[in-house]
């Protein structure tokens, strides 16, 4: 494949990783404009594209099979255009949900495409090293273009929906640089395999969605949580934002060597990492309290989502993985919808008055899960092991 194709599927891997947060900065501004509109509407403005990806996802594999990569990726473009500067042109929340829905259903369609095309196209030490490129470009990329989108918030809520006109820049790219691959040919064998997915793995898709929703309180409730404290500006939680997408890039540079220091001991030390960084968080004074908290609770999500997909590799049959990599990920995307849900539950239920309530009694249950993990981890790991070397 040329270097420009390259470059051009690589471009690509932003537009899943961090679209939704890209709004984050416009949370507060739009609570100002429109105060008669309850929190939780608002922050759905960042998670209701996650709930809408899960559609387009589940039917990847169907579109593959009809139509060319290029084409794919081309209306997956032109609708993530829409849906992403679509909010600056309207006035209504109902209306900029809308618009947010638009987004989740491109990213479904263009985050399958471009990752087949990756696994198809490269092999072995190429198809590491392209994916080792995707991870930073989802790390480097996302942190630049939030810091930009922290900027670009202080001229007002429109100009934070303006900065996803940098997709037209992608769209230019695949027109030009990507071929025109051919639909996937479906070869005429039949599975008649009876292996089915193990139970445990249910456990690990529902703990992947639990962490991802923990990370998502960044995005979400950090505009709301700063204007209550009085800390920083609107513009600030998009610099906490693409510094907690930093932190995501270290650690994932950094997790095969955590992995051999921590072993079977790893998802331990990563509830630490969340635990520690949710009590800062709710306890912060300043802005420099609160980026301590995001690089804390980034790095943690960082090394989470790779082992996500380690343990599913390992506890899952090989010719049910794919189904089972779908369940993974509509999990984690249903659990990005619902954190606003979650994060105006819990001072419901508690009677919480304040938002560092809400983190405080998180970290509280981090630390009880710090104990429960260590069990689970002498007990689970070993027989985790065993399936992996039997496969």
């Amino acid at each position: 494949m040329k270097r420009s194709a390259r470059i051009a599927l690589l471009f690509l891997a932003v537009t899943a990783s961090f679209a939704p947060m890209l709004a984050a900065p416009a949370i507060n501004l739009l609570k100002v404009v429109f105060p008669d509109t309850s929190s939780l509407l608002i922050q759905w403005v960042v998670t209701l594209s996650s709930l809408f990806i899960m559609p387009t996802l589940l039917f990847a594999s169907t579109l593959a099979k009809k139509f060319s990569r290029k084409s794919i990726l081309i209306v997956g473009l032109v609708l993530y255009i829409i849906g992403g500067i679509g909010p600056s042109i309207v006035n209504s929340i109902p209306v900029i949900l809308v618009f947010r829905a638009i987004l989740g259903l491109s990213i479904g369609i263009i985050s399958p495409t471009f990752n087949a095309l990756i696994a198809e196209n490269f092999h072995g030490d190429e198809r590491t090293k392209m994916n080792g490129w995707v991870t930073a470009i989802n790390g480097i990329g996302g942190a630049i273009f939030l810091s930009i989108g922290g900027f670009v918030a202080s001229f007002g809520w429109r100009s934070v929906f303006l900065s996803y006109a940098y997709a037209i820049i992608l769209l230019i790219f695949v027109v030009l640089f990507l071929p025109k691959f051919p639909p996937v040919q479906v070869q005429g064998t039949k599975n008649t395999s009876t292996a089915k997915i193990p139970a445990v793995f249910y456990l690990v898709a529902l703990l992947s969605g639990l962490h991802i929703l923990l990370y998502f309180t960044i995005p979400t409730s950090m505009s709301l949580y700063l204007a209550e404290i009085g800390v920083g500006t609107a513009s600030s939680v998009g610099y906490f934002s693409a510094i907690s997408l930093f932190s995501i890039f270290l650690a994932g540079l950094a997790f095969p060597m955590l992995t051999r220091i921590f072993g079977r001991f790893i998802v331990t030390f990563g509830i630490v990492l969340y635990g520690l960084g949710f009590l800062v968080e709710s306890y912060a004074t300043n802005v420099w309290m609160i980026a301590i908290a995001v690089l804390l609770i980034g790095f943690a999500q960082g090394f989470f989502f790779p082992i996500s997909f380690t343990k599913t590799a390992q506890l899952v049959p090989k010719e049910r993985l794919t189904t089972a990599i779908s369940i993974l990920l509509a999990c984690i995307y249903t659990f990005q919808f619902i954190c606003p849900i979650f994060m105006n539950a819990v001072p419901s239920f508690f009677g919480f008055s304040s938002t560092r309530d809400t983190f405080l009694i998180i970290s509280i249950l981090l630390g009880v899960s710090v104990i429960v993990s260590i069990l689970v981890s002498k007990r689970v790991q070993p027989q985790v092991a065993r399936v992996a070397e039997s496969k």
